[in-house]
This record gives C-alpha cells, sequence and structure tokens, in this order.
C-alpha cells in the first residue's frame, strides 16, 4: 500500500523567506526549521490533504507548472520521510 501523509496544521506553522531558503516555526515543538526547495513546496501542495506522493507530485506539477515523473515522487518521498522526522508531515495509517 502507498503511504499517505498529512502535514501539520497551517495555524501550528510559521512561515518567513530567507533568501534561498524558507524558515519554519513549529509551535508545538517550538523549533525553527530551515527548509530548501521542494520541501516548501510540498507542504504547500499537500494544504489540509492527505495525500500519496504521487498526488502530491500531480499537485506540485499543476501549481508549479514542473514535471511529474518517477523521479520527482521518488524525491517526494524522500522529502515526506525527512519532513516526517522533523515532526512537519505525518503518516497517516488507514486514510
Amino acid at each position: 500500500m502507498t503511504p499517505k501523509y498529512r502535514a501539520a496544521a497551517k495555524d501550528d506553522l510559521i512561515w518567513h523567506g530567507l533568501d534561498s531558503m524558507m524558515l519554519l516555526f513549529h509551535r508545538p515543538s517550538g523549533i525553527t526549521h530551515m527548509l530548501a526547495d521542494p520541501a516548501p513546496a510540498i507542504l504547500e501542495a499537500m494544504e489540509d490533504a492527505v495525500l500519496t506522493a504521487p498526488e502530491i507530485a500531480d499537485k506540485m506539477h499543476s501549481m508549479f507548472d514542473i514535471e511529474s515523473d518517477a523521479d520527482s515522487e521518488n524525491i517526494i518521498l524522500a522529502r515526506l520521510e525527512e519532513l516526517s522526522a522533523l515532526g512537519l508531515v505525518s503518516r497517516v495509517s488507514g486514510a
């Protein structure tokens, strides 16, 4: 089964751009994270939905006019696992 993910609640995050990076303060943990592309775009594409990596790739394709292929899905899946380790994304079982 393809894993599904949910981004942290919008109210739990404060975004601030810094040159080519994005600072993201996660209120529940009290930690500020420095994110580089494509992590901020992935979180933006997820919104409040529970999505798989292919679904996120499709949304990013339409939102940002980028290619959606197996490589992009693998990159997104790797970033989702990193974001999950940071507590910014959670894996959803049974969704």
